[in-house]
């Protein structure tokens, strides 16, 4: 059973050490629910990347396989301005930070992708 929301997010311009993407959001529990690609996350590499630590073992040696982003200070790269959110038109709840609280599991998923990947993503999105 899911709980009737999720986010997509669009890579829209990159130059490889920073990226714009455009963000949506949807909530099919809310009446007013119009989910359009109208909220922006601007993110950089460098931050993401560099708090990566692979762990080797014998097991893994080019480190043990991940499945969210280690060592990453959000709060930090807020403030830095290594992370800024402009809220989408259709957030349903805005939370500490004036930062809408469904894009965060978006802003995971990049960072993830950055420290697998080493790039970013073109595409990310979740429905829960």
């Amino acid at each position: 059973m899911s709980l009737g929301y999720g986010g997509t997010a669009r890579l829209v311009l990159s130059d490889g050490e920073s990226a714009v993407y455009a963000y949506g959001c949807a909530n099919l529990n809310r009446v007013d629910n119009d989910p359009c690609e109208d909220g922006e996350i601007y993110i950089e590499l460098r931050p993401i990347a560099s708090a990566y630590d692979p762990k080797g073992t014998k097991r893994y040696p080019d480190g043990v396989p991940i499945k969210s982003a280690e060592n990453v200070d959000y709060e930090k790269m807020l403030a830095e301005g290594s992370l800024k959110v402009t809220n989408c038109s259709n957030a349903s709840d805005i939370g500490s930070g004036g930062v809408d609280v469904q894009v965060w599991p978006l802003v995971l998923k990049i960072a993830l992708r950055i420290q697998l990947d080493g790039a970013f993503p073109a595409e990310v999105w979740y429905f829960k």
